[in-house]
């Protein structure tokens, strides 16, 4: 039997459901994040608190439908994240939740250094396709995005700066800036600097100079400037006068990131609105 299993009635203790109904939706999101769908979290996250179970007992405290709880099991054992027994009926434990992620963090990261590996390969093969195929001319088009998530925001953002040619303008709130020191955005826009694209951050906060430039505020080759908190709108980041990003929602607290929202685009009639904001500022 499992920790507190009874085949006639597989519940939870108060106390356990009371715990699980609080943080269950935060943990089953992160680890989604590591490829496994939902049913698969949810059969996951159960075993780890209820010790072990049998695929009876998890159909029953999970919700999902029996002959469909053997396929996830079986994914999960296939995935290195759950052990089994030689009974009949077969009992699963899970690994803990920090081997959990350790394991399937480890999985994922290699999956995406092959991805990588074979970039260039198969943009070749593409490549190669393509130049066999006529194609009309087009003029480039205006275009937009909504990216949704810190970290879709974070990889937008590092791809920008990698591809900047000559000037970066950050017009940023304290908050946002905070997001982007975070996640090592700062560190690339020095390296960025030092490759000789000329870099501007124009903040409402007093404290900008301190993470753009560090807590003792040395001479930094980014140009850091205090601005007046009514003076402009804050929000957006300029890449070359050619493409931009402006903050939609920011809200993020720790670790729960769902509200950052930003939107994208080429358009020059609304970057040239912005910069000429950002240059009053």
């Amino acid at each position: 039997m499992g920790r507190y299993s009874d085949e006639s009635m597989v519940e939870y203790p108060h106390f356990m459901k009371e715990k699980l109904s609080e943080y269950e939706n935060e943990i089953l999101a992160e680890l989604m994040k590591l490829d496994l769908s939902s049913n698969e979290a949810k059969i996951l996250l159960h075993l780890m608190i209820y010790n072990n179970s049998t695929a009876s007992e998890i159909a029953k405290l999970s919700g999902i439908q029996r002959t469909e709880t053997y396929h996830y099991l079986a994914s999960l054992l296939a995935k290195g994240v759950l052990r089994t027994t030689f009974d009949r009926p077969q009992r699963y434990y899970a690994l803990s939740y920090k081997e959990a992620v350790d394991h399937l963090s480890k999985v994922k990261t290699s999956s995406l250094n092959a991805v990588m590996e074979k970039k260039e390969h198969y943009h070749e093969i593409i490549s190669r396709i393509l130049d066999h195929v006529v194609q009309r001319g087009e003029s480039e088009r205006d275009v937009y995005q909504v990216i949704v998530g810190k970290e879709a925001l974070i990889a937008k953002v590092h791809n920008l700066i990698e591809q900047a040619k000559k000037e970066i303008v950050l017009l940023l709130s304290e908050a946002e800036i905070m997001l982007l020191y975070r996640n090592e955005i700062v560190d690339e826009l020095h390296r960025c600097a030092l490759k000789g694209v000329h870099i501007s951050v124009k903040s409402p906060s007093a404290n900008v100079s301190r993470y753009i430039n560090g807590e003792e505020n040395a001479k930094s080759i980014i140009e850091v400037k205090v601005i007046d908190d009514s003076s402009a709108p804050v929000g957006c980041i300029i890449f070359d006068n050619e493409e931009m990003i402006t903050f939609i929602e920011s809200n993020s607290q720790g670790f729960k990131d769902s509200g950052t929202r930003v939107f994208y685009t080429n358009n020059k009639k609304l970057i040239s609105a912005f910069k000429v904001t950002a240059d009053r500022s």
